[in-house]
């Protein structure tokens, strides 16, 4: 209550990263308008694995504007990690201009892949093989492979040096050589892990739940000695978890 919100759909004739939101009215204060590269929520945690560990250096990277290239296996993980990439310094804005899925067709396909010029602020998703060996002149590169599912975390990769990447290389990891500035708070990232894992804990506990219930409306053909073991598993884990989440899953009705 109490909020406008003023939505636009971007049309096929709009340059990807820019707007063309009209200027709110002098009713309306300035200071409080937000203007959101996207609508869709992003899972941080998922799109930049296995890479999650140099998440520090890449928030540096996209915070200076430097020009990064995110190699990946289809359009929709190529899209999603680049806005990642563009949501993690929020409540920052990101002021250079972003491509989630760039292709040989596009306009400024010459001007990117020239070795003539450095490359441009921006942050290319790509799925095209060829990129490559035509943007291997790039200063950072990410290659991701394909995302996992929520809650798995994959092997985590060092930072290679560009010289390494190969063309037919699918392996993913960050291929660059940049230093970054501030030292890996090693704290953070063991933090931000665990608050994950746990989140993911309650959505699988709170999937678990509808599964049974599902088991005794349809009346499934399990056995009710199985039955109890599933609902003691259960209440082990919610046990594990801390008081905050096990009051979340209090509110399900889940205890």
């Amino acid at each position: 209550m109490g909020v406008v919100m003023k939505v636009r759909i971007p049309t096929c004739y709009d340059k990807p990263g820019t707007t063309q939101i009209v200027q709110l009215t002098q009713q309306v204060d300035s200071h409080i308008s937000v203007i959101l590269p996207t609508v869709h929520e992003v899972d941080l945690f998922r799109c930049f694995c296995p890479v999650f560990l140099h998440s520090q250096m890449l928030w540096e990277l996209v915070l200076l504007g430097e020009p990064i290239v995110v190699m990946a296996p289809s359009p929709s993980e190529s899209s999603e990690t680049v806005l990642a990439l563009v949501n993690c310094i929020s409540p920052l804005k990101y002021f250079s201009d972003f491509r989630p899925y760039f292709t040989i067709h596009d306009s400024e396909f010459k001007e990117y892949t020239t070795r003539t010029q450095a490359p441009p602020s921006v942050i290319l998703g790509v799925t095209n093989p060829f990129f490559a060996k035509t943007l291997q002149h790039w200063p950072h590169i990410i290659r991701i492979g394909d995302l996992k599912p929520a809650g798995e975390i994959p092997k985590q990769v060092k930072v290679k040096k560009l010289k390494n990447l190969k063309t037919l290389d699918s392996k993913p990891g960050v291929y660059t050589s940049y230093k970054p500035y501030l030292n890996r708070d090693e704290e953070i990232i063991k933090q931000l892990q665990k608050k994950h894992t746990e989140v993911e804990i309650v959505d699988l506990v709170l999937k678990l739940k509808n599964k049974l219930l599902q088991a005794d409306r349809e009346h499934l053909p399990v056995k009710p000695d199985t039955m109890e073991k599933l609902r003691t598993h259960i209440d082990a884990i919610i046990l594990a978890l801390p008081e905050d989440l096990q009051g979340i899953l209090f509110k399900t009705g889940m205890m």
